[in-house]
């Protein structure tokens, strides 16, 4: 992977990218801050080890983004994690050279550049969050998305952007643009939490249910990066119920694909990514 080159006023930072690559990033700090760390659970393939799920954080631009390649074009002999991996890649460029060169990140831009940049094929959701001052400015495209959890309290989720059951709308070959995409200015506080995710995650859990996680691990004073992990954890376990209610097959029911109280998983890759604005 390619290495950013230094300047002699950026600090460099832990941003790991597909579970565990690190980027360099610079930005000047005002106001509220994140904390963030990812937890990321892929599904058993020995052909694909590192699955289809791809993120970056970047603590000195205070943006997070995830991607979730569709899996669908494994029948035509693609890896579209490879997909999800560039544009990931692509837009952690994109939010350092705004950063350096305009002195903030808009996602949605960050989404266009990143996007002409990826030459990968397949096709991948996305979703791309950064702190400004006192607000979260986000953009989103497909079923990956973002909570923000006050209290306990899930007070803002991103809704899904589907054309059909189970076929979200995608970036990539022949597929759907960032100008399909929606944009979201959601305002924090101290001690709200911010938790970002594929579909791996909204799935199999309720929002209800990250909610109360979030809340156990604030009131017990754990890491974020404890609890990206307590919460991945439980959704990749969802995943593999096969009597257990989940968003997705309620999703199902809903529009008759299964019958009633079908209950169930959804077996996929898990990303998480948790953030705790200080």
């Amino acid at each position: 992977m390619t290495k950013m080159r230094a300047t002699k006023r950026r600090k460099l930072v832990q941003a790991p990218i597909h579970d565990g690559v690190l980027k360099e990033c610079w930005y000047p700090r005002k106001g509220l801050k994140m904390e963030a760390a990812s937890s990321y659970i892929p599904k058993d393939n020995e052909e694909k080890p590192l699955g289809e799920d791809a993120c970056f954080i970047c603590e000195e631009t205070q943006t997070i983004g995830v991607a979730d390649g569709v899996g669908s074009w494994g029948k035509k002999g693609i890896d579209a994690g490879e997909y999800a991996t560039e544009l990931m890649n692509n837009a952690s460029f994109s939010v350092l050279e705004q950063a350096e060169e305009e002195g903030s990140v808009c996602p949605l831009q960050v989404l266009h550049e990143a996007y002409w940049m990826t030459k990968a094929k397949g096709s991948s959701t996305a979703c791309i969050v950064t702190l400004k001052e006192d607000f979260l400015h986000a953009v989103n495209i497909g079923d990956s998305g973002f909570l923000v959890i006050k209290k306990g309290k899930v007070v803002f989720q991103s809704p899904a952007m589907q054309k059909r059951f189970n076929c979200p709308y995608q970036l990539g070959n022949e597929r759907d643009t960032p100008d399909s995409a929606q944009e979201f200015k959601v305002d924090v506080e101290h001690d709200d939490v911010l938790v970002v995710g594929t579909d791996g995650l909204f799935d199999n859990l309720f929002p209800h249910q990250i909610g109360s996680i979030v809340h156990n691990c604030v009131e017990g004073k754990l890491s974020p990066k404890m609890m990206a992990s307590l919460i991945a954890e439980l959704a990749w376990y969802h995943s593999l119920q096969k009597d257990r209610s989940t968003p997705y097959t309620k999703s199902a029911m809903e529009v008759g694909l299964v019958q009633e109280n079908y209950l169930g998983g959804k077996y996929d890759d898990v990303t998480v990514v948790v953030a705790k604005i200080v």
